[in-house]
């Protein structure tokens, strides 16, 4: 017999039957719309013209002046192409070369401290990219450069150099030390999920050690380290700070900083479809390389080795070489992270002079003074705070929700918005800013030059808490969900009592990668700013382009201790597990 249900209960049932739709359909639409429509907006400028309007400005028609313009330049074949080739090629090779012996090192040998050093070789990714270019330019400035002025006085040299960080070399150096951290964490993945029962197997039949490893390491670690190296590469293809601050005096031309100059010219005004132009060699060869990268991981997935029988991984022993191991894994620890973090602390109490005993009585905490007189100090710290923080909760949010239609649903074109998700990794930053300035001076919504445009612009970023909550969700069973929903939970009730509380820790990792990416981010901010907006890596970088290095180093060190003091409560609160954090 059918049981009869109360018009007004049964009204109550379809409303929470729409939620989750309704709630997952904004999902889609915001993943769309924070990548699709700039990018759309972008493209069409391209073929928009002249160059003193806007696409959808009364008199603007279509071209092919902008793009006729720029390839039909020599500068860009000469100098711009060469340029960015060669330091993104010496950069990633470098990076990758250290990355992998660290993380050999770490996960594969019998190392003194392997837990200590692996939390230690992440320290770097704290520091904000442009903290890394000023330190590396107060330590290796050829006439008042630490490193040089302690040269000279040992064994004569003559003044300027004789290192010279203003050079290809010194940008390869500072871009590739800043990037080994990460892909350090991406090869320890890769290197730790190998058996090492293999290279066993093919030492018991009488293989050398040099042919084990390029006759069964490297095969089946092939797909899992070149996936790294290829995201070292988009991730390198796409800086702007290091090659703004180091490139350009040695006048070294790279993409990104092209884009820079397009839109801040020293003359006249921005011509945004010159810019817009620029980009697209620049952004075509991020999406393949970006396909290429998800080709290498569906890859690497056939090589996994760890199999539910127990795997006791067995580690290298080295020997009388152990302590020489661990000496170069803590001197890589110390040129990449301490000594750049000492001379910023040094030069915000002591100015420029390298650092003697004979300096100590004259410590100063002037430029502490200067910069904390300064109110624009506030505004940027109080907009860098509100930026980083709601931009990494709008993001962790729409990633969950974009992972739950992806692992939970059989949504048509879940696919789709995987990948436009994850495309986001192969949008440089110099573009995003590029594509969202373009949208909002065109769109009549009023965000331009207020934090909320850097709000959107820092919300494109799906890509690493969309792969984070992925993950999350792929370790907790269905049948925890349909639990609650035999219970009588509906889906709000399930999420919020039975999911969130199992991915808190992948939410809240999310949330803080974004966060320190957020506080770190210097190129959305640059192209975007406004006095009202103004966050404080753009002042720092107005400090230390005026001279006042004096207080940029101060402006430094106290963007470390914001980072590091959020990050370290965050651990504690919510990772207290996680290795890595």
């Amino acid at each position: 017999m059918a049981i009869a249900i109360p018009a007004a209960r049964e009204r109550r049932l379809s409303v929470r039957a729409v939620i989750p739709g309704v709630v997952l359909g904004l999902a889609a639409a915001a993943t769309i719309y924070f990548i699709s429509v700039p990018l759309a907006m972008l493209l069409f400028t391209v073929f928009r013209g002249p160059s003193d309007l806007l696409p959808f400005e009364p008199g603007a028609h279509f071209t092919l002046s902008h793009v006729a313009t720029i390839y039909a330049d020599p500068i860009l074949y000469q100098a711009i192409v060469p340029d960015t080739v060669i330091f993104t090629v010496g950069s990633v090779a470098l990076g990758f070369l250290i990355a992998f012996v660290l993380a050999w090192l770490v996960e594969r040998t019998d190392i003194p401290w392997r837990e200590g050093l692996f939390t230690l070789i992440l320290v770097p990714l704290l520091v904000p990219n442009l903290v890394l270019a000023i330190a590396w330019i107060m330590l290796l400035g050829q006439n008042s450069g630490w490193v040089n002025v302690l040269l000279r006085s040992l064994f004569g040299f003559s003044s300027p150099g004789p290192l010279n960080i203003f050079s290809m070399p010194g940008l390869i150096v500072a871009q590739a030390l800043g990037l080994v951290p990460f892909v350090f964490l991406l090869l320890c993945a890769a290197i730790r999920s190998m058996d090492p029962s293999l290279e066993e197997a093919s030492s018991v039949a009488g293989a050398r050690p040099r042919t084990t490893f390029f006759s069964v390491t490297f095969p089946v670690l092939r797909p899992g380290i070149l996936a790294p190296a290829v995201l070292g590469t988009i991730i390198t293809l796409e800086q702007f700070e290091i090659p703004l601050l180091i490139g350009l005096p040695a006048r070294i031309n790279i993409f990104s900083t092209r884009v820079f100059w397009e839109l801040n010219p020293t003359s006249g005004l921005p011509n945004y479809g010159r810019a817009a132009a620029v980009s697209l060699p620049f952004l075509l060869a991020a999406l393949v390389l970006l396909l290429l990268y998800n080709r290498l991981i569906r890859r690497a997935d056939r090589f996994v080795t760890i199999t539910g029988r127990g795997f006791q991984p067995k580690r290298m022993a080295l020997g009388r070489w152990r302590w020489v191991a661990l000496s170069a894994v803590l001197g890589y620890v110390v040129i990449s992270g301490a000594l750049p973090a000492f001379v910023l602390v040094w030069g915000s109490l002591f100015g420029l002079g390298a650092p003697s005993f004979a300096s100590l009585p004259n410590i100063s905490f002037d430029g502490y003074a200067r910069l904390l007189s300064d109110p624009k100090l506030y505004l940027a710290l109080g907009n860098t705070i509100v930026v980083a923080c709601l931009s990494a909760l709008i993001v962790t949010v729409i990633g969950a929700l974009l992972a739950w239609i992806v692992v939970r649903t059989k949504i048509v074109g879940r696919s789709v918005l995987d990948f436009i998700s994850i495309m986001s990794v192969g949008i440089p930053s110099i573009i995003a800013a590029l594509a969202v300035m373009i949208l909002y001076l065109t769109l009549p919504v009023p965000i331009y030059g207020t934090i909320w445009i850097l709000v959107v612009a820092y919300s494109y970023r799906l890509a690493v808490t969309t792969r984070i909550c992925r993950a999350g969700l792929m370790q907790l069973h269905p049948e925890l969900e349909d639990a609650s929903y035999v219970a009588g939970g509906a889906w709000w009730t399930t999420l919020r009592r039975v999911v969130l509380p199992l991915l808190a820790p992948s939410l809240a990792g999310a949330w803080l990668l974004l966060f320190i990416v957020g506080v770190r981010e210097f190129t959305l901010p640059m192209v975007l700013h406004s006095p009202d907006n103004i966050v404080l890596s753009v002042i720092l970088w107005r400090l230390f382009s005026d001279g006042e290095t004096i207080q940029a180093s101060a402006l430094a060190t106290l963007v470390l201790l914001l980072v590091v003091g959020v990050t370290v409560a965050v651990r504690r609160l919510f990772l207290p597990r996680v290795r890595g954090f």
